[in-house]
């Protein structure tokens, strides 16, 4: 992350945040999800992945705070455990034209 250097005083620099995210790639695939708690899943697809979380969309309308289980694997029971990650929604949009549908920011927790 640049800087740039200016004539803006240093207490209004302090109170600026400077946020570091994680790296997004770029990646459709297929994922399943489900509310915490719950025994049927649902369908996705990946829109971008991070170490920390994920941006999916999906036909079904999710609310912010919801926690998931989301796999990677498209079909049966999860394998492994480590096939299956819990997150958090941690926001929603709708995604662009022509294909308009819920995007949804969840965020990796153990």
């Amino acid at each position: 992350m640049e800087r740039i250097s200016s004539d803006v005083s240093l207490e209004t620099c302090e109170a600026r945040m400077w946020v570091e995210r994680a790296e997004r790639h770029a990646l459709k695939i297929p994922l399943r999800y489900r509310l915490e708690g719950e025994k049927e899943w649902s369908r996705g697809e990946t829109v971008n992945l991070s170490e920390t979380g994920i941006l999916f969309s999906s036909e079904s309308m999710l609310e912010v705070e919801a926690r998931l289980e989301i796999t990677f694997q498209t079909s049966g029971v999860p394998l492994l455990s480590s096939s299956t990650r819990l997150a958090r929604v941690v926001r929603r949009v709708l995604s662009n034209w022509p294909e308009t549908r819920p995007c949804f920011g969840a965020r990796f927790h153990s």
